[in-house]
């Protein structure tokens, strides 16, 4: 069995994240609780100076399709699937020979990841699943 970091000392197994759709549900609901604690001016919007050290938040801004502020439906999941549309297209589209794993080589294309292979292998097998691309998403989501 192969257990995930989830905090200083604590240990989790690591469970597929198909397991259930409530752990969509408590990510969204964290995504909004932030949301609402950053928009500090209450205009439904987050813009660059609400989200100042907020590395999530300021990549979403920086996004090329990106309209220059956030609203909250922008951090609320698209579906109540884990691992969610965006992350699905993206490992597909990485999982070059189908074979449902990115090993380094077909990581070679995306530099975060590639970067950070090692840490984001839960399990050390060698390639990345899905399972533990939503894992490791879950928990680099900001914290509110």
């Amino acid at each position: 069995m192969a257990f995930v970091l989830t905090g200083m000392s604590c240990l989790q197994p690591l469970t597929p994240a198909w397991a259930s759709p409530r752990h969509v549900q408590i990510y969204g609901r964290r995504m909004e609780a932030l949301f609402l604690q950053m928009d500090v001016n209450g205009d439904g919007r987050l813009e660059s100076g609400e989200v100042r050290g907020q590395r999530y938040f300021e990549r979403r801004l920086q996004r090329p399709d990106s309209r220059g502020y956030l609203l909250l439906e922008d951090l609320r999941p698209l579906t109540p699937h884990p691992s969610g549309q965006r992350l699905q297209r993206r490992f597909h589209q990485a999982d070059r020979n189908g074979d449902g794993r990115i090993d380094r080589r077909e990581c070679q294309s995306l530099p975060w990841l590639s970067r950070n292979f090692v840490s984001f292998d839960l399990d050390a097998d060698g390639g990345l699943t899905l399972e533990e691309l939503w894992t490791v998403q879950r928990s680099l989501a900001p914290r509110p």
